[in-house]
């Protein structure tokens, strides 16, 4: 990907484009002139309101302003109306009804996104990429911030730059609504659990161009795992400032804690001693103990400026400031249990104490252009990013005596951890690109989106065991996409997109062989239907990733002066498979929601890549307005088989049987400003494990569990 040819090419195209933009955009007429302020003062504030179809623009996949129809890519959006319906208080919740997304709890506290048969590591908070961690709190951000979310699978390298060829994960912050108002709600859940919500939107001056609003959340109780609680508090505030009819400020913050207690580090054993499977385990089994902790906290703030100009085109900056802590005493039990007396499990603890510290800066400029004599769209932007994460884990002094697993109670006694650490760690990670897209308008039903983005990536870790200093420059990503439309309602696409993974190999004359290169080929269709109140759409696509690094077989010797042994690049894995969604309200009393997903992924070799993912997923949601004042609804998620060869004792293949997942919801509005709902989850208590090949371990899902909540809207 890192030719100087296509480099050249890619600056020179948005080059021409950008002049003949400026070029465009010539004085016109009084008449004319006013009727583009208001179209420009409409701009402003196109992104925050929805119009026509539920799903009517998403710029997470191009960055530009293109309808679901337009984008030549796989994007789902998940907005209030399941949020709010179906409970969904979480990222990770949310992910759980995201179409093509595998939402697996690794652990009491721990989270992980896959997508296409590889992990989901971009995010983005309003399209400002940022780097996701585990360790810290993006999956369990609490959706009370969030107005939506917007899901786009396949390589995302256009906007986000590194990562794999997944998904990538936008998180539509709230913005101060046009009326003032707002709520609070009360519930009362399973395990004596309880949540407090509020939100309001206001006016802060006489002439309307300054609002603000303020969201927060606080819950806390137990959990269906023994010993483990919860206590929860997250804090958001945005203020917007129209400082002309075109210009608009933005600027936000958000606190969020997460306290957690009884924290599992790691999960359960998949196997007894004798090789059998340990799943008849019951879903509240904890290898945990009530001093175990995770606690994390997440400063963030950020700020936005826009702009719209007369002739269509309009200028944006962001900036984004994020810091995260993490402090945990925590325990690992690798090991299989004997099946007669639960013993056999060995002690790993760890006092890990991390933070994180992330600045982003995005400036983007968009808007139309003419071109033999047709109207076309473009975008360019660059982005700045730097993170920095510093770790350090202590151990203890003292010895460990490990009870049984079936007779766990409350675990074991707290250790005395060394003042004196065991390790340090350190990386810094700096990702700096510049893009440009454009869509062209062919002829009148065709249009074709050309894009291309020059990153470059370096970053620097340190820790005993290694240590590494690698860049990787210039590396050049290329968008293309062709859209048809068939008919007015019903649109076919192809597209081509890539994204890179960095890595420090080395070949015989000690250079970097470059970054994993990854591709997503796709072919859909799309269509509006019932006045745009329903959309549909269907995709098959190819994922595959390139010079993959493994030892060269011809020289096997270290690199001089280097314990490292030299590498080539060859042909990775792939993925291949295909996606049906279908979304929106084909009548006023009836909201769907319903995908279906297969895929297969493969290694080099031809042996199964991920036979811990499902091949097959259905996730199927219904909301019905029984009455004016009753809604109901149930959601129902199956996946297929899974397995996690040689995880076993004497590398016996652990296997999880397909299984469904319904979960179910009524809403009753009391009156004008009351309401009351009830949601129930696993509605028929199905025990399943949410992941299985985590260090090669398990964790169970929740069992049957009961919210019941009471909202007061003003």
């Amino acid at each position: 990907m890192q030719t100087f040819g296509r480099n050249f090419l890619a600056t020179a195209v948005a080059s021409a484009l950008l002049s003949s933009a400026a070029a465009a955009a010539q004085p016109e007429d009084a008449a004319a002139t006013g009727e583009k302020q208001a179209q420009a003062q409409e701009k402003i504030f196109e992104h925050i309101k929805v119009t026509g179809s539920s799903l009517d623009q998403a710029t997470t996949a191009t960055g530009l302003p293109l309808t679901l129809r337009q984008t030549p890519q796989s994007i789902s959006i998940i907005d209030r109306t399941f949020m709010d319906s179906f409970s969904l208080d979480t990222v990770a919740d949310v992910m759980q009804f995201a179409p093509g997304i595998q939402a697996q709890q690794a652990e009491t506290d721990r989270f992980f996104f896959r997508a296409r048969g590889r992990n989901v590591t971009n995010f983005q908070f309003d399209g400002v990429p940022i780097a996701y961690n585990s360790f810290f709190s993006e999956a369990l951000a609490d959706s009370v911030i969030f107005e939506r979310v917007e899901i786009v699978r396949g390589a995302t390298g256009l906007l986000t730059g590194a990562g794999e060829p997944s998904a990538a994960i936008n998180l539509i912050r709230k913005r101060p609504k046009a009326e003032d108002g707002g709520y609070a709600s009360v519930g009362v859940g399973s395990w004596s659990n309880y949540r407090l919500e509020a939100d309001h939107s206001q006016t802060l001056s006489e002439s309307g161009n300054v609002k603000g609003r303020v969201a927060l959340a606080y819950e806390e109780g137990d959990s269906y795992v023994d010993l483990s609680e919860k206590e929860n508090a997250q804090i958001y505030a945005v203020v917007t400032a129209d400082l002309t009819t075109q210009t608009r400020l933005t600027v936000g913050a958000d606190y969020s804690e997460r306290n957690p207690k009884g924290s599992m580090w790691g999960a359960l054993p998949l196997f007894y001693s004798d090789g059998t499977q340990a799943d008849d385990l019951p879903v509240s089994t904890t290898t945990a103990s009530p001093w175990n902790k995770w606690d994390r906290e997440s400063t963030n703030v950020f700020a936005q400026f826009e702009h719209a100009f007369d002739n269509g085109w309009d200028v944006q900056l962001d900036v984004e400031r994020r810091e995260g802590e993490m402090d945990g005493y925590l325990l690992f039990f690798p090991g299989f249990p004997d099946p007669d007396t639960g013993l056999g499990l060995n002690p790993s603890p760890t006092h890990y104490v991390s933070d994180r510290e992330q600045t982003s800066f995005r400036l983007l400029a968009s808007g139309p252009f003419e071109l033999f004599g047709r109207e076309h769209q473009l975008t360019a932007g660059g982005l700045y990013a730097e993170q920095d994460i510093a770790a350090t884990a202590f151990g203890i002094t003292d010895t460990i005596v490990v009870p049984s697993l079936f007779e766990w109670g409350n675990g074991v006694p707290r250790p005395d951890f060394s003042d004196t650490p065991k390790y340090k760690t350190t990386e810094s990670i700096t990702q700096k690109g510049v893009y440009a897209a454009a869509q062209f308008s062919v002829t009148d039903e065709l249009t074709a989106i050309l894009g291309n983005r020059i990153t470059t990536y370096e970053t620097q870790a340190a820790a005993p065991w290694a240590t590494s200093d690698y860049k990787n420059s210039n590396v050049n990503t290329p968008y293309l996409g062709l859209v048809y439309d068939v008919t007015d309602i019903i649109s076919t696409y192809a597209s081509y997109t890539e994204i890179f993974q960095p890595q420090q190999a080395r070949d015989v004359n000690n250079e970097l062989i470059g970054p994993v290169e990854g591709s997503n080929a796709e072919l859909g269709v799309k269509g509006d239907f019932f006045n745009e109140a329903l959309t549909a759409s269907f995709a098959v696509y190819k994922v595959k990733e390139d010079n993959l690094a493994i030892n060269d077989p011809d020289n096997t010797d270290p690199l001089p002066g280097t314990t490292v042994f030299p590498s080539i690049g060859v042909d990775g894995a792939e993925s291949e498979g295909y996606e049906l969604e279908l979304n929106g309200k084909p009548t006023d009393s009836v909201n769907i929601f319903f995908s279906y997903t297969h895929n297969e992924s493969t290694d080099r070799d031809g042996s199964n890549y991920a036979p811990y993912l499902p091949e097959d997923m259905v996730k199927a949601s219904v909301l019905y307005s029984a009455t004016d004042a009753l809604k109901v609804g149930i959601n129902a998620n199956w996946q297929s088989e899974i397995s996690n060869p040689g995880a076993g004792p004497n590398g016996e293949t652990f296997t999880q049987d397909s299984y469904t997942l319904v979960n179910a919801m009524a809403n009753y509005q009391l009156s004008q400003n009351w309401d009351l709902s009830l949601n129930v989850n696993n509605l028929f208590d199905e025990k399943y494990y949410s992941s299985i090949d985590f260090y090669n371990q398990g964790f169970f899902g929740a069992e049957r569990n009961v919210e019941l909540s009471v909202k007061y809207a003003w």
